[in-house]
């Protein structure tokens, strides 16, 4: 048996509905705190953000 064959047959977790709140779009304080952390997490902190893309329907 291959390991995708093994893979193919483990469980798949199933997500349990949570019954709290859905929580869809991250605010500017939580996206500048990931953005942080992921920097912080590879090594070059204080990395400013990439600027954003210009929506084009706009």
């Amino acid at each position: 048996m291959t390991l995708m064959e093994r893979l193919m047959q483990e469980a798949v977790p199933v997500r349990v509905d949570s019954p709290g709140p859905v929580h869809s779009l991250w605010t500017q304080q939580e996206q500048d705190r990931h953005w942080a952390e992921l920097c912080q997490a590879v090594g070059v902190p204080g990395t400013p953000r990439p600027p954003r893309p210009v929506d084009a329907a706009a």
